[in-house]
């Protein structure tokens, strides 16, 4: 019962949007109602400008150490209820309760939960995703490699199935979030203006 009461507290933690909610308070926006739509880093920068993109990002982060120390600090030798609070504090911040399901694609929490969890296996994604980013330069199909990536990495450093589960459902939420939502980055053509700069 206390795993369960936390994993639904993480859940409405991930839901707080504080893109959403930095980008009213500082330019009045709505950030739902702008750009993309989505509640996450890339739109707040864009639509609320750099101080709002900050405490995204600090919110986003959070999203990612409240559940894995609080996981640790309560159930120290349960891996499952630190993954478990983790992947709750992801549901909600892409499908946040209190933007009736609306969110952002929770890549930044999802990123720094496993920089957190597998400093080893975040290395190994990262330095994926740079080799993905040379090959090829339509964000989306990147994207889409990427998420192949997750499982395997963890499961390659780390071989424990429980935390490749968290791996599999985390690249199965972005999978989900990729058909509901627009792309930040195609949107706002980030990856093209990047690659023309370098020619």
């Amino acid at each position: 019962m206390l795993v369960a009461l936390f994993a639904v507290l993480s859940y409405l933690y991930g839901s707080i949007p504080f893109g959403y909610i930095a980008t009213d308070v500082l330019k009045g926006e709505k950030l739902t109602e702008k750009g993309t739509g989505n509640v996450g880093v890339t739109n707040a920068f864009k639509v609320g400008g750099t101080i709002a993109g900050i405490i995204t990002i600090m919110g986003e982060i959070s999203k990612a150490a409240v559940p894995v120390y609080t996981g640790r600090a309560l159930f120290p030798d349960s891996l499952f209820s630190t993954l478990l609070f983790v992947f709750s504090s992801l549901v909600g911040t892409s499908c946040s309760v209190f933007l009736k399901g609306r969110g952002g694609k929770g890549s930044t929490a999802a990123l720094w939960s496993v920089l957190l969890l597998s400093p080893l296996s975040c290395l190994w994604l990262l330095v994926t995703a740079a080799m993905l980013s040379l090959l090829a330069r339509i964000t989306i199909r990147i994207k889409k490699l990427q998420l192949l990536c997750i499982p395997c990495v963890i499961y390659v450093v780390e071989r424990d199935m429980v935390f490749t589960l968290f791996g599999i459902l985390t690249s199965l939420l972005f999978v989900f979030n990729s058909y509901r939502r627009k792309d930040d980055f195609v949107y706002y053509n980030i990856f093209h203006q990047q690659s023309g700069l370098r020619g």
